[in-house]
């Protein structure tokens, strides 16, 4: 029997580390863990608890009326401000204006919607930027390509 001493010292190491892991899921997994889902089920209501950061138009158009009217009549009705805006948090609290609105002017933002895709809907407008541009093979694009010659208002109701 000299010769199965490891064999035992092996088990009993294996079924320390067992109940050591049991140990530690018992305080370290949260009671919720598991109860609907793959997550922590509680961390649900605290979410729900937040305050909302993004914004809607209508928020938007509190104060930017003649921007929103604007937009409401041209193709991009159905964009929502934030997408091309920062979150409107970042803007306005408490109906007070705290900070400049962030804009992304360049053309990533454009062409996360206008790029031309073979997957897009036909009625969308696609736009192949080295052919529009009229740009040289190898050339880079300018970052504010779009809106050099697409003004606020053409952006906003094109």
């Amino acid at each position: 029997m000299e010769h199965t001493k490891h064999l035992w010292r092996a088990g009993i190491l294996l079924l320390v580390l067992m109940a050591g892991g049991f140990v530690v899921r018992h305080f370290f997994v949260p009671e919720s863990f598991g109860e609907m889902g793959y997550y922590r089920y509680s961390a649900l209501f605290e979410l729900m608890d937040r305050e909302p950061r993004h914004g809607s138009p209508v928020a938007c158009s509190e104060c930017h009326d003649d921007i929103a009217t604007a937009k409401a009549a041209g193709a991009h009705a159905v964009v929502q401000c934030e997408v091309c805006h920062g979150i409107l948090s970042s803007h306005v609290k408490d109906d007070e204006k705290i900070a400049d609105m962030f804009i992304d002017r360049s053309y990533r933002l454009c062409t996360r919607c206008h790029e031309q895709l073979r997957a897009r809907p036909t009625g969308m407008v696609q736009v192949n930027l080295a052919e529009h541009l009229e740009l040289e093979p190898g050339q880079k694009i300018p970052a504010e390509a779009c809106i050099e010659c697409h003004d606020r208002d053409s952006i906003h109701s094109p």
